[in-house]
Order: structure tokens, then C-alpha cells, then sequence
């Protein structure tokens, strides 16, 4: 019999953070970038291993512009590689990419903390802090249970709004 073992509310709850050591190679957005990359560097004479092309592609989620021309510039000038508009177009997806890996830990953390919002909180009053940027009188208009985020407006009636973490709204 496994013990289970469930969030103290009292707790504070740790948003995960984006780490390339941690990513899930097996993600489909991912793998689909990997191949399009070892299919555009396919050489005839040489083949390099799977991971050689997967490292590549993760080293390109570190960087801070994830431009598909500076990507190219980067694999260029450190892989030594000899970058054309076809490369170009296939890193122009990084973000895609980066952004389906953030999803999927997100919704993994949520799922491993059970994590939930309830339904009732849409339309009530709250303060929010995202970063540096604070929310002050919003109301939530929506929910987002698989991210653990709701959206706050200034309006109440409003469809959509600024998307914030659970964690960081304050009730009034």
C-alpha cells in the first residue's frame, strides 16, 4: 500500500521553472523539430547519433532570442554547421516548441500537487502579482485548471484578460 501524499494549503506553491535538463525528449513537438533538423543536416559520407541532433535543438531552447535567424547564427557559430533559409525556417518553431514543453511540465506539476481551481471564483474581486506587474481591483474571467492560472480583468463582464498564476491572487 503506497502512502499518498497531498499539498499542505498552507504550503507555498512552487511554480515550476523551465530547465533544459529536465525536458521531455519524447515530447511530439519536440521530436518532430529533431527530425526536420537531422533530416536538413543529412549527410551522405557522416551520420551523427540522435542525441547529437536533440542536443542541438536543446541548447537552442537556452538561448534567450528564440529568432529561427538567430538560432542559425548560433548552431553556426558554435556547431560549426552552415546554416541556410530552410534551417532558418525549421528554428523559427523553437518557440512552439519551448512553449508545448512549458505546457506539459505545467500540467504534470498540477497533476502531481493536485492542484485545482474552483469554479466559483470566476467574477469574484481580487489583487494579483505576475512578476513585477500587479492587478489591483480585477475580477477573474476565466479559468485555466490545467495550468493552475486564471485570467483577471478590470472589467468584470470581459472575456479574457491578463493570464496569471493561482498562486499569486489575493482575494478582496
Amino acid at each position: 500500500m503506497s502512502e499518498q501524499t497531498y499539498i499542505n494549503l498552507k504550503d507555498a506553491v512552487k511554480r515550476p521553472i523551465f530547465d533544459v535538463k529536465n525536458i521531455n525528449r519524447e515530447n511530439p513537438r519536440f521530436k518532430q523539430m529533431v527530425d526536420s533538423y537531422q533530416k536538413w543536416n543529412q549527410d551522405d559520407y557522416f551520420t551523427e547519433h540522435r542525441s547529437t541532433y536533440e542536443n542541438d535543438i536543446i541548447e537552442c531552447l537556452e538561448r534567450y532570442d528564440l529568432d529561427g535567424f538567430a538560432l542559425a547564427q548560433y548552431l553556426s557559430e558554435y556547431k560549426y554547421i552552415e546554416p541556410d533559409s530552410e534551417l532558418v525556417h525549421i528554428l523559427e518553431d523553437v518557440t512552439f516548441v519551448k512553449s508545448s514543453l512549458e505546457t506539459e511540465m505545467l500540467n504534470q506539476w498540477v497533476k502531481k500537487n493536485f492542484l485545482t481551481i474552483p469554479d466559483d471564483v470566476i467574477g469574484k474581486k481580487v489583487n494579483a502579482k505576475q512578476g513585477i506587474r500587479k492587478y489591483e481591483n480585477h475580477y477573474i474571467t476565466g479559468i485555466k485548471p490545467e495550468t493552475y492560472q486564471v485570467t483577471v480583468s478590470d472589467k468584470i463582464d470581459k472575456n479574457g484578460g491578463y493570464i496569471v498564476g493561482f498562486e499569486n491572487v489575493t482575494f478582496l
